[in-house]
């Protein structure tokens, strides 16, 4: 067990300066992306999405506000409850938070390049298997990523 917590910490450590370079030419915060990552699977309450995230009610306010003004989230009535408030992922959002961009002098790309696509799939389906574990146990879904390709 061990061998496998190190080793994800590895890998979290290597994507953190890319993961950085992404959401920042995206012009996005952490928390940011962290709720577009909660919306990606569905729409939520902006209660429960600050109770998620962490965040008290009028700091949740300003991070809808951000990502409403950017197109990335929409607010929109429950449809079971019409005094609730949920926020919704769009299309432009969704794209944000799904997509895999790889930049062209990343050593995390060329790395993957260099190995065979047998060890690839490998080490993807092993990860998946492992975010999957994880989502379940902390009571998230995966977010939309059907379309995403490795």
């Amino acid at each position: 067990m061990h061998q496998l917590l190190r080793a994800y910490l590895d890998a979290v450590t290597l994507s953190e300066p890319l993961q950085g370079r992404i959401w920042a030419s995206a012009q996005l915060t952490l928390t940011q992306v962290r709720a577009l990552r909660r919306l990606a699977s569905e729409p939520k309450p902006l209660g429960q999405l600050g109770a998620e995230l962490g965040l008290t009610p009028p700091s949740m306010t300003r991070v809808v506000d951000r990502l409403e003004e950017r197109g990335l989230i929409e607010r929109r009535r429950d449809v079971t409850d019409r005094r609730k408030v949920v926020a919704a992922i769009l299309p432009a959002g969704l794209r944000l938070v799904t997509s895999v961009p790889l930049l062209e002098e990343s050593p995390i790309r060329r790395a993957a390049e260099a190995l065979p696509p047998a060890a690839r799939d490998r080490i993807a389906a092993a990860l998946e298997e492992f975010v999957s574990a994880v989502r379940a146990i902390d009571g998230e879904t995966a977010p939309a990523e059907a379309g995403a390709t490795r």
